[in-house]
């Protein structure tokens, strides 16, 4: 990490609206496809539903450690955050991306947009609620196949957001942190008026 970039108490969501793609359990993370002859296959993240251009937000403050926009295997173009969190160096990879907005290099404030959803990589061609942002937390820059190296999201965010949407509006997230004025309440909270 860059001198100067804090740590946070706690990660901004992805998106403005997150939710899994289908609301199915196979676009989440773990062992949770399947192969065509019925073995199982992993999947290293979450697929959040974001039609193309979709803004999407660094969750931490950091700094950018891959900006990539070519198509880069199956993830197509990329943008990888390096963020500090619970003590932790981790990674966010965001992919399939239509433009990044970010250089290699650039320190990013938590809530900042960092780049644009698309259609890149294997999830060229897909329409409608197929539609998405690959969102992956690693533990080093670059990782192999599998699991290995990568943090399931649901355990840094309690839940991954299958079958309901998590809202947040990262303007007045920034505002209310920048400031330190104003009210915040919790989602749960909410839900009890």
């Amino acid at each position: 990490m860059k001198e100067g970039v804090s740590a946070m108490g706690f990660l901004a969501w992805p998106l403005e609206s997150n939710r899994i793609r289908r609301d199915v359990k196979n676009n989440t993370f773990g062992t949770v496809r399947r192969n065509a002859d019925g073995t199982a296959r992993d999947h290293q993240g979450w697929d959040l539903v974001a039609t193309p251009l979709t803004a999407f937000y660094a969750i931490a403050d950091g700094v950018i450690q891959k900006s990539e926009n070519h198509d880069h295997k199956g993830h197509g173009k990329v943008v990888v955050l390096e963020f500090q969190y619970q003590g932790r160096t981790l990674f966010a990879l965001y992919s399939h991306l239509s433009i990044a907005s970010v250089a290699r290099g650039t320190a990013v404030k938590q809530g900042e947009v960092i780049a644009y959803t698309g259609t890149s990589g294997n999830a060229k061609g897909m329409k409608g609620e197929d539609q998405h942002l690959h969102f992956e937390i690693r533990s080093a820059l670059e990782v192999g196949r599998g699991l290995s190296g990568r943090v399931d999201p649901s355990t840094l965010y309690g839940k991954a957001p299958l079958q309901y949407s998590i809202i947040e509006s990262h303007a007045q997230k920034r505002l209310m942190v920048a400031g330190a004025t104003g009210l915040k309440i919790s989602a749960a909270d909410m839900r009890r008026w």
